[in-house]
Formats: C-alpha cells, structure tokens, sequence
C-alpha cells in the first residue's frame, strides 16, 4: 500500500449503508456548507429518520404545506418505518404508517443554546427506535433530552443520567 489517498465515492458508500445494516437510523443535517446538497433522498431507505423541519420541507421541495403529509410522503418514498420531525419549541411531530401520528410538546424552559440539541434528540431517539419502542415514546424522552441540551452553552456538560430520569418522572406525574 502506498500514502496516495483514494476517492471516496459517497454515493456508492451510501449505497452499502442500506443495503449492509440491519437497522438504519438517519439524519441528514442541512448547513451554509451543504444547503441542498446532502438531503435524505440520498438514501434509498431508512428504518428511522430524524429532521429538523425546515430540512424535511426543503427534502420535499415544500415550504408551507401540511407537514403531516409532507411527512408522509417523505416516509413513504424512504419506505421508513418511523420518521420524527423536531420543531424547536413546538415539540416533535412523529410519525409511523403503523402508529399514525403523534404530537409530542416541548419540556424546555429557558433555552441558553440550541447548539447539539438535535444531535442529543436523535441520539436517544434512534437508540430507542431500534430497541422498538413505540414513537410517542422516543419523542417523549428525545424532547426530554432536548430540554437538558438547550439549557446549557454548547456541550459544556453531557446529559446526565440521574437527572434525566428525575424530569422524565416529574413530567410525566
């Protein structure tokens, strides 16, 4: 072997992704970078899907329509079988063709920085859809994470496990 760097072919990597893994979790994040460019639809499929949705209504090519169909037919193309769309301080929206759809309010009081939220939602929410949990349930302890995420400047301190489960029982007594 020699030091000479090889192309990475993104598409074919793609490619192995969905066809290799027994379970595929994706989250497709739209920055000034890649506006555009690196969309969900790269992927032919995906058992879970995470977004933003100000990204899934640029997949969809949809700025102002139902999400709830938006959603759908996203899902519906990906042939995914969960699909959560955070909204910020609305929530997330979760969706199934199995389980419908499920509204899940947002738990955060002040937000200090919004930085890694979306990564610490779709972190725990993907680990819980793999372990089938239902989607109102992801949403529920993902919002829940979010809310830890937003309270602190950029990852200063991770989610704490103690902590975690002190609010996710607060809120649902």
């Amino acid at each position: 072997l020699t030091d000479a760097k090889i192309p990475l072919d993104l598409n074919l990597f793609i490619d192995l992704l969905c066809e290799k893994s027994s379970f595929l979790a994706l989250n497709a994040q739209s920055n000034a970078g890649n506006l555009g460019y690196h969309t969900i639809s790269r992927y032919k499929q995906g058992d879970y899907i995470c977004m933003a949705e100000g990204e899934i209504r640029l997949e969809a090519r949809d700025r102002h329509g139902d999400l709830r169909l938006v959603m759908q037919r996203v899902a519906d193309k990906l042939r995914c079988l969960g699909l959560v769309v955070t909204r910020g301080s609305s929530g997330c929206l979760c969706y199934s063709p199995e389980q419908g759809f499920f509204e899940i309010p947002a738990f955060a009081g002040e937000v200090v920085d919004r930085m890694g939220a979306g990564d610490a939602f779709f972190s725990i929410t993907a680990l819980c859809a793999a372990q089938g949990a239902p989607l109102e349930i992801s949403g529920f302890i993902g919002n829940a994470i979010g809310a830890q995420a937003v309270a602190t400047v950029g990852n200063r301190s991770s989610i704490e496990r103690v902590p975690l489960f002190k609010q996710i029982e607060s809120l649902v007594k």
